[in-house]
Order: structure tokens, then C-alpha cells, then sequence
């Protein structure tokens, strides 16, 4: 009898030991985007819209989301005139942004299908300035919507158009395409950690702070002694979303009082949700409350499943029908 508990405490220790092993994190691979954005990008993101659109369950979510917003001028001439709906014809886009925090620049590269000769027509239509970028014609147009500013694109080929928020930054996009300017993955290094953390990810940014910081971090003088990267991710499943932030901190001592700080504020953050009379607040609090922080080394990573009814609940929408088998 003794030898069987004895057994039996075994297996349960085992088995406990195995639930709680941390999950392992998905292989790096290849991210095309890496080679077309500009390597001066501080911040550089992705998103696979193409993912997104697999799961119905987030689809209807997104254009309930979609449906209380007011599209652009711009936008809305834009879809009149060419039929492009980014929804449904765009699958994959890559950006970086970089130089001042107050008016930044954003380059990229966008993937799809698209009505080509439609919407040069109708960069012409809107009186958009056209210059030759080493043999790719370049388009820069105003926009409407305030504050005034431009929007520069070029086809790149029949599935891939660069963008930039001028000329300037789409055609260094042009050159980056061509090989002829330093990308982002030109950097092995760098290629390699970039990739690690988009990984397995449907939506991810990496923001290198000694690059680029947006106007709201720069004010943050205590987090910018502390942490020198910020990554997120999001990971869509028939399972929920599943979000990820990785915190990469000048020490290890500093990652280890980041993390005891991050398990405060969120316990914290649970019992004050817990206590609001809407069911969002309510649903922040339960998602709150389903965190788990890691530390290793100079590295904090925080990471919480959001199930479909907790993402609906989150978003003031009725919890969506279970997918039926």
C-alpha cells in the first residue's frame, strides 16, 4: 500500500510538472515583409489578414467593430471608385515607422489582389503627382480628412504595392524592393529577433525604443530606464486570441522588479474591474485575472487567452455561437 501511494504521489508530481511546463514557442520563419521595409524603422509591425479571415467567429466581431466607424472621405471615394475592399482583398501587410514621434513616417509593403488599373485612375481622378522611381511609377496624392496630409503608393508587382505616408518614404520602400537601400532584415541579428517574436503571430510589432518612441512613450522616463524593447502579438485560433507582450530590460534585476510591478498592477486592475457594474469592465477584469507573467533573464513576458465570448464581452457584443463540429 505504501509502495502504490508512494507511486501515485509520483505520477501526480509528473503530471503537474508537465501542465505547468511552459509552452514552447513557435519555430522563427521567414518574414518577406523584413526585406522591403526600410532599415531605419524603429517600430516595425506585420499583420495576416488573411488569418484573420479563417476565423468567422472574428470576422463577424470585426465589422460589428467596423460598423460604428465612419469611413474617410478619402476611403470611401476610394472604395466607390475601384471596388477594393481591404477586408476581402488584402492578406498580408508589413510596415515600419520611423523619425519624429510627433509626425512620424510609416513605409510598408502591402500584399493582395488589386484592381490595378482602377486605382491609378483614380490617383489620377484625384490629381495625384506621378514621378518614375528607378522604372516604378510613384504616386503621391493629398488627403481630405484632417489634419491634411499624403498618402504615396507604387505598384510594385501584380500582388505587392509599396505605401509610405509621402513620396519619400514609399520610394525608399521602391528602393529597399529593388535591393538598392538597406532594409530591416539586412541585419541578421536583428532578422533573427524580428522573426522569433512574429512567429506564430496573426498581428505583431516590435518597437526597438533607442530607434523610435511614440509620443506617449517619450513622456514615460521611468519605462525608458528600464525597458529598451517593447513586442506584442496576437494570435487568432478557433480557440479565442491570444495575446502575447514581450518587455526586453537593460538587466535582469530591472526584469525582475518589472515583473513583480506588472503581477501587482494586474491583480490590482482584477479587484477594481470586478467591482464596475458593465460587462466590460467585468470581462477586463476576468481577462486580468487569466494572465501569466514569465521572466527569464532580461526578457518579462506576459501572455492571456481571450476566448470568443470574453473577446465579445470585451467588445459589447453579444457571445458568439459555438462553432458547430
Amino acid at each position: 500500500m505504501v509502495l502504490v501511494a508512494a507511486v501515485a504521489a509520483v505520477a501526480a508530481v509528473l503530471y503537474w510538472a508537465w501542465r505547468s511546463r511552459p509552452e514552447a514557442a513557435p519555430a522563427a520563419q521567414p518574414v518577406p515583409g523584413l526585406a522591403w521595409v526600410p532599415a531605419e524603422s524603429g517600430l516595425v509591425a506585420g499583420i495576416n489578414l488573411a488569418a484573420v479571415r479563417g476565423q468567422p467567429w472574428l470576422v463577424g466581431e470585426l465589422r460589428g467593430v467596423a460598423g460604428a466607424q465612419t469611413e474617410t472621405l478619402d476611403y470611401r471615394a476610394f472604395v466607390e471608385a475601384t471596388g477594393f475592399d481591404y477586408a476581402r482583398d488584402l492578406d498580408r501587410v508589413w510596415l515600419g515607422v520611423y523619425g519624429a514621434s510627433e509626425q512620424p513616417t510609416v513605409a510598408g509593403v502591402a500584399e493582395g489582389r488589386f484592381a490595378h488599373e482602377k486605382i491609378l485612375t483614380h490617383a489620377r481622378a484625384q490629381g495625384a503627382r506621378v514621378t518614375l522611381q528607378e522604372g516604378i511609377e510613384l504616386y503621391e496624392v493629398r488627403t481630405r480628412a484632417q489634419p491634411a496630409g499624403s498618402f504615396a503608393f507604387a505598384f510594385l508587382n501584380a500582388t505587392h504595392v509599396a505605401f509610405g505616408s509621402d513620396a519619400r518614404a514609399a520610394a525608399r520602400v521602391v528602393e529597399c524592393w529593388q535591393g538598392r537601400a538597406a532594409a530591416v532584415g539586412a541585419d541578421a541579428g536583428r532578422r533573427g529577433k524580428l522573426e522569433r517574436l512574429a512567429a506564430g503571430q496573426s498581428l505583431w510589432a516590435v518597437d526597438d525604443l533607442a530607434r523610435w518612441q511614440p509620443t506617449f512613450l517619450r513622456a514615460q522616463k521611468d519605462l525608458q530606464s528600464v525597458v529598451t524593447v517593447l513586442a506584442v502579438g496576437v494570435a487568432v485560433s478557433g480557440q479565442g486570441l491570444t495575446l502575447e507582450a514581450e518587455a526586453r530590460c537593460r538587466e535582469p534585476q530591472l526584469a525582475r522588479q518589472l515583473h513583480d510591478n506588472l503581477r501587482i498592477a494586474a491583480l490590482a486592475g482584477r479587484l477594481a474591474l470586478a467591482r464596475q457594474p458593465d460587462s466590460a469592465s467585468r470581462a477586463a477584469g476576468e481577462a486580468l485575472g487569466n494572465l501569466t507573467f514569465t521572466r527569464e533573464g532580461d526578457a518579462v513576458r506576459v501572455r492571456v487567452l481571450l476566448p470568443p465570448s470574453l473577446v465579445a464581452a470585451l467588445l459589447g457584443s453579444p457571445a458568439p455561437a459555438p462553432a458547430r463540429p
